[in-house]
């Protein structure tokens, strides 16, 4: 076999064996999962919370809209948040998946908007649950008043379930992104893969 017979057989062997790392597929897929899902229960909680109020009147009977479950500008502007938010990860998540070095600061700039947003949004919860224990007092009758009662163990195992969310979603996860993409994959060739070997 001559040198030009299997010189471009080597060099496509070569070619072959340059590997593009895996971790960006993984990453990218969670974070294209993580931001759909946020797209579409935050757009129908944005699209529903105007509403919520006349449709809960008929089990009411007659009583006031919970104090807590009245839309406010605040619970607007952290649902609108939200959704732009997701909105960003769907994106980062994309890129990742296409090993672009964009993901990197994609997702470095989701975790710095993320995390204080969903602290934001869990003190708002916080203070709507008190509304509405509030509200449950001042009409202790109505059968929607026992299950924003602080006592009954419905309404805590709702907050600590709340609390759990925050942590793991709202907090753990942006803080996993801030630590990978921030300290451990900061070249652009440990997303792109290349002829360096470093992933």
């Amino acid at each position: 076999m001559t040198q030009y017979e299997t010189g471009p057989t080597e060099q496509w062997d070569d070619i072959a064996t340059i590997d593009r790392p895996k971790w960006p597929k993984v990453i990218g897929i969670i974070s294209i999962v993580l931001g759909g899902l946020g797209l579409v229960c935050g757009g129908l909680g944005l699209v529903m919370m105007p509403l919520a109020p006349s449709l809960m009147k008929g089990a009411l009977e007659g009583d006031p809209v919970p104090y807590g479950m009245v839309p406010t500008a605040t619970d607007f502007i952290i649902a609108g948040v939200g959704v732009l938010l997701s909105v960003l990860l769907v994106f980062a998540g994309i890129t990742a998946v296409s090993h672009r070095p964009a993901t990197r600061v994609l997702h470095i700039a989701y975790a710095l908007l993320s995390i204080p947003m969903s602290i934001w949004s869990y003190l708002n919860q916080l203070e709507k649950a008190e509304l509405n224990a509030q509200w449950a007092k001042d009409f202790p009758d109505n059968q929607m008043a026992a299950g924003m009662d602080p006592a009954n163990p419905a309404a805590a195992a709702g907050q600590l379930f709340g609390l759990v969310m925050l942590l793991v979603i709202g907090i753990g996860i942006p803080a996993f992104y801030l630590v990978w993409f921030g300290l451990i994959k900061t070249r652009p060739e440990q997303i792109t893969g290349g002829d360096e070997g470093v992933y």
